[in-house]
């Protein structure tokens, strides 16, 4: 949408919601601990940034940074004076960003005292071994340049501010919001005078913020908030792009998108206190892009709810330059205030965001939404840092209204792209000053499923949730409740369509109208409830000489003599049953078990595990008549036989006759041989 908004009530982390069982929460806290806190010669508020590279987590605050391993070791903690090497200059106002893509830290900061803005550069990756230290503009001015922002991109280090005519005085001028492009190569480089494109000044506008570039991109954007400031509201988005690099020429181009308006945030209450926390205004608090969507998030009032501070969170898609989704964060029993936000690898968004309300101390939630999400839904609340006691580190007397703030940090961490880091301020009581805390946390699919039986009794263990969490396969069985299961984004997820108790009494099949829920990738969260259907076991045991056809659930099927079948049958429903023998010599006894009579045909309703038998046995009757045929057949064919080879039997040889004597053979004719 390009204009309008939408309130989204979240849950407020205390008791559950009406029948819901959390068994898992995202964003998951993976680590946390109590970093910087206020410090006798510290400043109010704290302004809390932090930054994460490959080994290393450093937070900025007022006049500090500190250094601290991945396990929440404090390695150095430095006065930003130091840094800088400013000697006694007034510092204020840290922003501090790791950059990926050329593997150096970049810290930026306030000098009140000689008009500038320090930038310094970290000599390589370990935060601690060295910076190069440079000055917007070059020279010192009598001006204020006020709250700087940092960005960091493939090409440029843009920095920007308010400008002012005095920072100390209760009388001054505003000019107008200014930015000054660096060739990010010369800082990496250390080059003593980097190339710098100064942007002229934009007088109607305040707090241009350079977005915080998670990816490479040829193209830097900046937001803002434009200030009507005769009404102290805005209805307009500005969306800025800076494209080139000095020395080249560099090209800014801006579009103005509307948007519901904002007003501004009313203070926060606060357990144990009259004194309200400054929850600031409607400027943008964080901005990041990656692989073309950029969000946002600031303060507000609260529609209808004027005297509660809430959220703002705005997705734009740059290629287009559109709005995606616009929503506030709000909630009756507390308020909301400074949102700090980053994108996991998968670019699941993460909120960090202070909390304060009449019956809580200051502390921090977490919450956030994956890619797939509808759009405007976020996940539950996690407190991150309860507070611990009231915040009253510097408070006017007159106001009764306590410095807070002014803004929170928040990280992605390049060894590990399912995880971010955020730090923010809570409060810790009034002697104490204010605390902040580091945390990271990651994003999760939240699957909050159960199922029910449209008829019969739930089984002791329902269907298995099969999912990937923490890396690593997992099954679990879903109850009747409703629970929450975190899986890994952009992993398979699915749930069993049918299960069978373990002792085989029963059999849950899901119905046909859930099919399409049953599986999926967990790139969204889910609340689902599945229904399944009860089927009963009928255990078909058919003896030798016959078998049995049955007809259920719209199928038939046969089961063959001497063998055993189980049909699951829907609970209620009717199987019809024939018994047929295999051949004539087989007859059918008769049913015994769940099941009795004698008629071949014959149907069992199936309320409850049933078992039958079918019995055959051989047909004597027939079998005896059969041979009793056989046997007179044989006979008569015995005696027909015999008669026919008497009849055939031939008449004896007659007697040999004498004849005349046979005389003696005379030689033969013609001359007798030679000699």
């Amino acid at each position: 949408m390009t204009s309008g908004t939408r309130t989204v009530a979240v849950p407020d982390g205390k008791p559950n919601a009406p029948g819901l069982i959390v068994q898992d929460l995202s964003p998951v806290l993976r680590a946390g601990w109590e970093a910087l806190s206020f410090q006798p010669s510290g400043l109010t508020p704290p302004d809390v940034q932090v930054a994460v590279g490959p080994a290393h987590v450093v937070e900025a605050v007022n006049v500090a940074l500190g250094v601290y391993s991945k396990e929440g070791v404090q390695l150095v903690t430095s006065a930003l004076s130091t840094v800088f090497a400013t000697g006694s200059d007034f510092l204020s106002d840290p922003r501090i960003q790791y950059d990926g893509l050329s593997g150096r830290w970049f810290v930026a900061a306030g000098d009140f005292t000689t008009g500038q803005v320090l930038v310094a550069a970290s000599m390589s990756s370990d935060p601690t071994i060295g910076w190069s230290i440079y000055r917007v503009p070059s020279s010192a001015t009598s001006e204020c340049l006020d709250q700087p922002i940092l960005g960091v991109g493939t090409l440029n280090v843009i920095v920007s501010v308010n400008a002012y005519s005095d920072c100390f005085s209760s009388t001054y001028t505003f000019y107008g919001a200014q930015f000054w492009v660096m060739n990010k190569t010369d800082l990496v480089n250390g080059v003593l005078s980097p190339s710098v494109w100064p942007s002229p000044r934009y007088a109607a506008d305040f707090s241009i913020h350079p977005v915080r570039m998670e990816g490479r991109s040829l193209i830097q954007n900046m937001v803002a908030t434009l200030w009507d400031a005769s009404t102290d509201t805005s209805s307009a988005l500005q969306l800025f792009e800076v494209s080139g690099s000095p020395p080249g020429a560099v090209v800014v181009s801006e579009t103005d998108r509307a948007i519901a308006s904002a007003a501004l945030p009313p203070p926060s209450t606060q357990l144990g206190t009259v004194y309200t926390l400054d929850t600031a205004d409607f400027r943008i608090s964080d901005a990041v892009w990656s692989r073309g969507l950029l969000w946002l998030g600031f303060n507000e009032v609260c529609p209808g709810l004027p005297s509660t501070a809430c959220i703002r969170l705005i997705e734009v898609e740059t290629t287009a330059r559109t709005i995606r989704q616009d929503f506030r964060v709000s909630s009756t029993l507390r308020h909301y205030f400074y949102p700090a936000l980053a994108l996991d690898g998968a670019g699941n968004l993460a909120v960090l965001a202070g909390y304060a309300s009449g019956s809580e101390y200051p502390g921090l939630v977490a919450t956030g939404r994956l890619t797939g999400d509808p759009i405007g839904v976020l996940q539950p609340p996690v407190v991150v840092k309860a507070g611990l006691g009231v915040d009253q580190s510097w408070c006017d007397t007159n106001t009764s209204q306590c410095r807070y703030g002014d803004y929170f940090g928040s990280s992605n961490d390049p060894s590990d792209p399912t995880l971010v880091w955020f730090a923010g301020e809570f409060g810790r009581g009034s002697a104490l000053g204010w605390g902040t805390y580091i945390s990271a946390v990651r994003m999760k699919a939240m699957l909050t499923l159960n199922y029910s039986v449209d008829s019969g009794p739930l089984p002791a263990i329902g269907p298995m949730l099969h999912f990937v969490r923490n890396g690593t396969p997992d099954s679990v069985a879903i109850g009747a409740e409703p629970v929450t299961f975190l899986a890994d984004p952009g992993t398979a997820w699915r749930i069993d369509s049918s299960f069978t108790t373990p002792s085989r009494e029963a059999r849950y099949v899901s119905r046909a109208s859930d099919a399409p829920n049953l599986a999926g990738v967990a790139n969204r969260s889910a609340s689902t409830s599945f229904v399944y259907q009860v089927q009963y076991p009928l255990a078909i045991d058919v003896g030798t000489g016959g078998s049995v056809a049955y007809a259920t659930n719209s199928t038939t099927h046969t089961v063959a003599a001497g063998t055993k079948d189980v049909v699951y049958v829907f609970a209620g429903r009717t199987v019809n049953l024939t018994a047929i023998p295999t051949s004539v010599f087989w007859a059918f006894t008769g049913w015994t078990g769940d099941l009795a009579g004698g008629a071949a045909s014959n149907a069992i309703a199936v309320d409850q595990p049933r078992s039958i038998v079918a019995r055959f046995a051989l047909n004597w009757a027939l079998i005896t008549a059969i041979s009793t045929v056989i046997v007179i057949a044989a006979v008569t064919a015995t005696v027909f036989l015999v008669r026919r080879k008497r009849r055939a039997r031939p008449p004896p040889f007659p007697p040999i006759q004498q004849g005349p004597p046979i005389p003696p053979s005379s030689p033969p004719e013609g001359p007798p041989p030679l000699t």
